[in-house]
């Protein structure tokens, strides 16, 4: 009997090449990275390492040059553009370093925004989005607008909605950035328990504090993993 399940995310030989001739940057070079139900990775390195380049592939964001993306056992490169489009907003919330927010939305609008997307109904997204941000505790500021909360509540909307949902695999690029310690611990705590709950998820940090909240670390360096790490989580 085969009781094989296919894994969250997988990279396997990922190369990312931009630029041609002597303007050519190789920014991901051959990785391979296994996502496991349940897990929480960290992936660390210096800047230019191609962490935020591995988050966009893994996020349906941004092709390969070569290698294979499978999510969920289906191989990104055989997806029509609406295809890909589908996948990433039911099954992929990423974090952006710069937050992404729509100025134009609300801050509940913009955390249901894929949820609309699928079609729910505007009484059903309000619920979810009010769940959502009180999560991330900011209860009671579903109306406000992005240019009226802080960086680090931006920060928090952002995370917000990429929980939202049913979405299995979570990416998030520096998701403490803009946050200080206590809340980040918070941020980091919320991000633990939907992990422990089912879902899978990779973030990328500076802060070995915040990369100790995961099962293991893997180090980026040129392009390349180089030698990956145990982790521990609070």
């Amino acid at each position: 009997m085969n009781n094989y399940a296919p894994l969250p995310l997988e990279l396997d030989n990922v190369s990312c090449v931009f630029g041609s001739g002597p303007r050519t940057v190789t920014a991901l070079d051959g990785v391979s990275l296994q996502l496991k139900p349940g897990e929480l990775v960290a992936v660390m390195g210096p800047s230019g390492s191609g962490k935020s380049t591995l988050l966009n592939v893994g996020g349906l964001l941004q092709q390969p040059t070569s290698g294979r993306v499978l999510l969920e056992g289906v191989d990104a490169a055989a997806l029509s553009p609406n295809k890909t489009a589908e996948y990433r907003r039911r099954h992929v919330g990423v974090v952006f370093q710069n937050f992404n927010l729509v100025s134009a939305l609300t801050v509940g609008e913009n955390v249901t925004l894929p949820l609309e997307l699928d079609g729910l109904s505007s009484a059903q997204c309000r619920e979810q989005a009010e769940a959502a941000l009180e999560e991330v505790g900011l209860a009671g500021t579903a109306d406000r607008f992005p240019e009226e909360i802080s960086g680090g509540q931006a920060q928090r909307v952002a995370i917000a909605r990429a929980l939202i949902g049913p979405r299995k695999v979570l990416l998030a690029d520096e998701p403490t950035g803009a946050l200080d310690t206590s809340t980040g611990e918070a941020i980091m705590n919320v991000l633990r328990s939907k992990i422990d709950g089912g879902a899978s998820g990779i973030i990328v940090t500076h802060e070995p504090r915040f990369a100790a909240w995961a099962d293991r670390v893997v180090l980026l360096r040129d392009g390349r993993v180089t030698t990956p790490q145990g982790g521990s989580h609070a």
